[in-house]
């Protein structure tokens, strides 16, 4: 099977490009990311937006909050209620009415208008309002992390893939070692435990390829999970971009969807809140009601119009208590969204020293790979040709250049995975990449 490898570079230094404040407030960012780069990324995001079931229970909901605004309006309207009655039969003792016969079905009309209800169904609104706001913010939050999440999987791909080819590299390495060792032993059986050095070696590398490759077949599983289809990095793909600077992501904290979800949520129980207290209090309604039934005299009922005050005088304390749970849960909420940011500016300052520390451990492994390669040579020339250096250096040498190039490549991911995490902290995936998400 071919053997593919995503590249990734990061073109700025570690302290991030600060933008300019009207780049903020416009939402464009240079990235200087490669147009085919940029084209696989979007393929790939608007697979698992259009795959991903988490967006359609998200937009159902979405839709589900708009129509509850709909039905909380319907009460300013007047309540229109019709009604009808069918006599079929009469029974028992006592004298028959008129209205008990076949011929007597009646029909009714009433008309209920709110005229005075102390705002309760301006709150009621309003909170279902803000709830189609939270629910708006939530159906954005799952788009930006789904497409999060095929990001970060696409850089776990891309550790594993370049980690399996070292590694299979060094496996390549030790196994020639130890066919060297086997062809010696043969003729000087008293290297033989340098040969049992090398099968060990062998072995561990072998068991890390099998790791490596594990790792990389779950993250292929993953990525098929969010898109639908299996995954392929094609060679030589090129994405570069700058790193996002914390003075951008701490600007854009607070327009993050689950902060926005959260000052949302908050806002609505208070509505509710309000509306829980004036359901409490008299409500004043004019009726207007039509019975076509007749009176013993065979005449129906006129017209009747009037004002009707309702007024739960006593419910057994149970409008106080949902009223004073109301106010706990907007107590709640309010302090859900004051955590929430929190923990994010937390993390933001977290992700930052972790991209920058990873970028440093790159630098120098970077520069320790390429002393160790040039060790595990010469070891081995010492080794081979002149015997000053036993089989146990040059193994040590194989195994710390190894380690080393892993290293480097886990660190330059670690600053790949932090910086779309920060990106996806300032909620600008999609700006940051520029990607057209199609739904």
């Amino acid at each position: 099977m071919r053997k593919t490898f995503i590249t990734l570079a990061l073109l700025a230094s570690s302290t991030g490009v600060i933008a300019s404040p009207d780049a903020i407030q416009s939402g464009t960012f240079d990235t200087v990311m490669n147009k085919d780069t940029r084209t696989l990324l979007a393929k790939m995001v608007n697979q698992a937006l259009s795959y991903s079931p988490e967006i359609q229970v998200a937009g159902a909901d979405k839709t589900a909050a708009n129509y509850d605004i709909d039905q909380v309006k319907g009460a300013r309207w007047p309540q229109i209620q019709l009604g009808s009655t069918a006599p079929m039969a009469s029974f028992g003792g006592g004298s028959e009415t008129t209205n008990n016969r076949l011929k007597d079905s009646s029909f009714s009309v009433n008309v209920t208008t709110t005229i005075f209800d102390w705002g309760k169904n301006r709150e009621n609104i309003g909170s279902a309002t803000q709830q189609s706001h939270a629910a708006a913010h939530q159906y954005e939050f799952e788009k930006q992390q789904i497409a999060f999440n095929t990001l970060s999987q696409l850089i776990e791909l891309s550790r594993y893939q370049q980690n399996q080819k070292i590694t299979q590299g060094y496996v390549k390495r030790m196994r020639e070692l130890v066919n060297m060792l086997g062809e010696i032993t043969q003729t000087d059986a008293g290297r033989y435990s340098e040969l049992v050095q090398a099968r060990a070696k062998l072995l561990s590398a072998e068991t890390s390829l099998e790791r490596i490759n594990d790792q990389r077949r779950q993250s292929e599983i993953m990525l098929q999970r969010l898109t639908g289809n299996a995954v392929t990095l094609p060679e030589k793909l090129d994405w570069t971009m700058q790193p996002i600077s914390i003075a951008l992501v701490m600007s854009r904290v607070s327009k993050h969807p689950s902060l926005l979800k959260a000052e949302a949520e908050a806002q609505s129980a208070q509505h509710l809140t309000a509306a829980t207290k004036a359901s409490s209090l008299p409500q004043l309604n004019w009726v207007v009601s039509k019975s076509t039934a007749k009176d013993g005299n065979g005449k129906a009922g006129q017209w009747y119009t009037g004002l009707n005050v309702q007024w739960n005088a006593f419910t057994g304390g149970s409008e106080k208590a949902a009223a004073q749970a109301s106010a706990a849960r907007a107590s709640a909420k309010k302090s859900q969204y004051a955590q929430t940011k929190m923990d994010m500016e937390y993390q933001v300052h977290n992700l930052t020293q972790s991209r920058d520390a990873a970028e440093a451990q790159s630098r120098e492994y970077q520069k320790l790979s390429k002393e160790t390669d040039q060790v595990s040579k010469i070891y081995y020339e010492q080794w081979l040709r002149l015997g000053k250096r036993t089989l146990l250096d040059v193994l040590t040498a194989e195994n710390d250049r190894y380690n080393n190039q892993v290293a480097t490549v886990n660190a330059q991911h670690d600053i790949y995975s932090n910086n779309v995490k920060l990106v996806a902290t300032a909620s600008m995936i999609f700006d940051w990449f520029d990607l057209r998400p199609e739904t």
